[in-house]
């Protein structure tokens, strides 16, 4: 199984109250480069595939129409840029890839190609771009310009990644020469010149970056509406999903699949990864108090305010108490409202549903080391998909549990490699699992 590690620049990235658990930041802080450098360590210490960094440009007011509990409780934020942090851990590493999130909304493509292609040459490729379109109506505000409806978004971005991949390819992989002799050290002959006009973009020129390593990021993306999932079909190579049944997964899976033949390219083309929250310890007992914990730390008001934001819809308007309400469509995260539709039966109370969206998002999987790797295996086995996404909770002393407890599990049951057998990233991800794991142990016998 594919493994990612779910984080952010912040204090509170993805479970509300974190940074109170007494296992969190300890001796570090998560705006200093130490503790990114401790965290690219861990991870590549465990082999991890990639470590995955979201990001949004806006503090939260959707819920009561107020930043208030936003900041009262850390739902998210403060939040720091992403990208500066992956040469800091690149320089610690080796191996480890870096997935990081950037909008189409906001940037001008060639800005976003340059980012990314540079910072391809210095991982030597090792990079990723998590490619979303934006739907929080306050990050438009603080940007100052209005968002476009949902599926226009989604025309917007695939034009914003050709003009990206067109610039990316404009270099051929050997138009540097460098010969010191005759003093030549680029064949203009094999950098094309740039003339792209389409609806929404134009460039026009030759691009600064050479061929990177990869040529172009790995394209990872998190759309699960119908117009997400066919993105991801066209243009992705790595999808992250959120469901809280196998039935769900299944379902997810198929879409995607369906989409990915539909645009002429292989099944497999798209690899998908869970999110959920790993919760180990050395006793089962010792693990159901840390989730208690996690848990003990979210109040209704900081759950509603996360899901007001991710759904785009002030939820102080409905009683706490009633099962979730029917709010009609959403500008909002169509995939998390796909969510607590499809997977939460219909009675659950809003709160149940804020409450548990601000413990992580994804679904607890908690145990010893052995049954954290038994649910993981299942999931997969019934759900589908090739990995997870492991939603942190109480950083970064979560990360070194899970690599030093249930990744020797997992790779004596050969369920992850010995190391890595790949280079890049995405060499790694389209290898697929299996692949990667008969790769790692044959470089393995030979060493």
């Amino acid at each position: 199984m594919l493994l990612a590690y779910f984080l952010s620049h912040s204090a509170s990235p993805h479970t509300v109250g974190q940074w109170r658990l007494p296992r969190s930041y300890q001796g570090l802080r998560y705006d200093r480069p130490e503790y990114w450098e401790h965290v690219a360590r861990t991870a590549e210490r465990g082999g991890i595939d990639t470590i995955f960094l979201s990001d949004s440009y806006s503090i939260y007011e959707t819920f009561r129409g107020s930043s208030d509990d936003t900041l009262r409780y850390a739902v998210q934020c403060p939040r720091h840029d992403p990208l500066p942090l992956i040469p800091i851990m690149a320089r610690v590493t080796q191996s480890v890839g870096f997935v990081t999130t950037l909008s189409t909304a906001f940037l001008p493509p060639f800005w976003t190609a340059r980012t990314f292609a540079t910072l391809d040459h210095l991982t030597e490729g090792r990079v990723g771009w998590n490619l979303v379109t934006t739907a929080g109506e306050q990050e438009g505000r603080q940007f100052g310009q209005p968002l476009d409806d949902h599926d226009t978004r989604y025309r917007r971005a695939a034009e914003y990644l050709a003009l990206c991949q067109t610039l990316w390819d404009s270099w051929a992989p050997d138009a540097v020469l460098a010969d010191r002799e005759s003093g030549e050290f680029a064949d203009p002959g094999k950098i094309a010149k740039i003339d792209f006009q389409g609806e929404y973009f134009s460039s026009q020129g030759r691009f600064t970056v050479p061929h990177s390593p990869q040529g172009r990021p790995l394209i990872a993306q998190a759309g699960s509406s119908g117009t997400g999932a066919a993105f991801a079909g066209r243009h992705a190579e790595l999808v992250f999903g959120l469901r809280h049944s196998t039935r769900g997964m299944r379902e997810f899976v198929a879409r995607v699949r369906h989409e990915a033949i539909a645009a002429g390219r292989a099944p497999d083309a798209v690899r998908v990864l869970w999110g959920v929250v790993p919760i180990v310890a050395e006793t089962r007992e010792e693990a159901l108090r840390k989730q208690q914990a996690i848990r003990d730390n979210v109040t209704v008001e900081a759950g509603l305010t996360m899901l007001s934001a991710f759904l785009n819809v002030d939820l102080s308007r409905y009683d706490p108490a009633a099962p979730f309400p029917d709010i009609g469509g959403t500008s909002g995260i169509r995939g998390h409202l796909a969510t607590i539709t499809e997977d939460f039966a219909a009675d659950t109370p809003l709160a149940v549903i804020a409450r548990h969206f601000a413990a992580g998002q994804g679904p607890h999987v908690v145990g010893t080391p052995a049954e954290v790797a038994d649910q993981l295996q299942s999931l997969l086995e019934e759900g589908g998909g090739d990995g997870f996404i492991l939603i942190t909770h109480a950083l970064p002393t979560c990360m070194d549990e899970f690599t030093d407890l249930v990744v020797p599990e997992l790779r004596r049951r050969g369920l992850r490699p010995p190391g890595y057998a790949h280079k890049t990233l995405r060499e790694r991800v389209q290898a697929g699992p299996l692949r990667v794991y008969r790769a790692a142990e044959q470089a393995a016998r030979v060493a």
